[in-house]
């Protein structure tokens, strides 16, 4: 017969429950299932597993020009045959606000970037600097990123547009009119505005219902980081998905919300229908079906999801061929490789980390590599497009003089 407790005694104590998952393991197990997750984009981003081999690239020729005609982030094909629109910083080796480098010592004078106007199908090429005829000190601190062309819809007024990321300043959106005689940018208008905090690539709205009474257009823009402290951002890049695209309605003024979430954002680019966004960290671009609606007379604009393809790189910037459907996407096979070599303090005798050009084709759905590079005639690719008439590969270098030219 079991004994009872004795009268005055402590009661027994309540049987102890076996539960594995309390609140205590959980705060274990959520810490470990997130960074399991960051892992699992993270390594095969890295490329480490990815061999690399030249393909393609028996016609290919780098064109190089004058000494700062190097480090072209992006370039815009223009509506003249042959002709290309190139973003140039000569000291982006130096300092990288996107990857958070900052190898210039403080006070050090630094020479400013430019936009160059280039004709690849002459032999030998045109490579020519733009004048930029700017009414205050912006020439000065001129460091273009993400560069686009718009044409008026009722005049054809030909303008090009330019991110510009000044060194320990707010970045901001550069506004030219390209001349009759196509050497000179006049300085329109600079457009600054606290949600484009972090800008890279910039793609334009042509319909004239978006443009404000002075005929800027609007645009969307992809900020590729949240935070603005570089410890922040360098964190941000590997473990946060909070950068995001905008879209700035130059009819209001304001910047109105696009897509968020996101895991580097990087290119974007399309019509006045459809927008690709590339997420770096996730190696994928992004379709939306662009939606135009006008309440109180005033016209907005929301993304609609359609689609979204993989790659075996980190994409960078896009140029999208509406004509053909074809979308071009520029980017690092081997990211860590592209890492070291900015981080390194004199990355000279390195080999050049390797570049990609893939292209997608939007009505069946089939990506394809066009060219491969193990970086040593051109590395760190960063945009690519196709000229259809002249059947040219054009491509841009992050880290590269000039650009390279293929016959396809």
């Amino acid at each position: 017969m079991a004994s009872s407790n004795a009268e005055g005694a402590a009661p027994f104590p309540p049987p102890r429950k076996n539960v594995w998952f309390s609140l205590t393991h959980w705060g274990y197990i959520l810490p470990v299932i997130y960074i399991a997750s960051i892992l699992y984009v993270l390594v095969p981003l890295s490329g480490i597993f990815l061999t690399v081999e030249d393909f393609n690239i028996d016609e290919c020729v780098k064109m190089e020009g004058p000494d700062d005609f190097k480090y072209c982030e992006d370039f815009v094909l223009s509506d003249e045959a042959g002709i290309a629109y190139v973003s140039c910083d000569p000291v982006r080796i130096q300092y990288n606000d996107i990857m958070g480098i900052n190898k210039l010592t403080p006070g050090e004078i630094v020479p400013a970037g430019g936009i160059w106007k280039v004709n690849y199908v002459e032999t030998p090429a045109s490579i020519e600097k733009f004048n930029m005829q700017i009414q205050s000190n912006i020439s000065k601190t001129f460091h273009p990123l993400g560069i686009t062309l718009d044409f008026h819809p009722e005049t054809n007024k030909k303008m090009l547009a330019a991110i510009n990321k000044p060194h320990l300043e707010h970045p901001s959106v550069e506004l030219f009119d390209v001349d009759d005689d196509q050497v000179n940018l006049i300085h329109k208008h600079t457009i600054r505005h606290d949600k484009i905090y972090s800008p890279n690539s910039i793609h334009m709205i042509q319909d004239a219902k978006f443009r404000s009474a002075d005929g800027t257009p609007s645009f969307f823009f992809s900020n590729d980081h949240y935070f603005v402290h570089p410890i922040l951002r360098k964190l941000e890049t590997y473990f946060f998905r909070w950068s995001n695209v905008g879209f700035y309605n130059a009819v209001t003024g304001q910047v109105e919300k696009g897509v968020e979430g996101l895991y580097f954002a990087n290119g974007v680019s399309g019509t006045d229908n459809v927008l690709f966004i590339a997420e770096t960290n996730k190696r994928s671009v992004r379709q939306y079906k662009v939606v135009t609606t006008v309440k109180n007379d005033i016209p907005h604009i929301h993304l609609d999801h359609i689609a979204e393809a993989t790659f075996n790189m980190a994409v960078d910037n896009l140029h999208y061929h509406a004509d053909k459907e074809l979308l071009v996407i520029g980017g690092h096979p081997k990211p860590l490789d592209l890492i070291k070599y900015i981080a390194a303090a004199d990355p000279s005798p390195i080999v050049k980390p390797p570049s990609q050009i893939d292209v997608w084709d939007i009505r069946t759905g089939e990506t394809k590599t066009l060219i491969r590079d193990t970086g040593s005639l051109f590395g760190t690719s960063s945009t690519g497009a196709i000229d259809i008439e002249n059947s040219k590969l054009v491509v841009s270098g992050l880290y590269e003089e000039g650009l390279l030219v293929c016959d396809i």
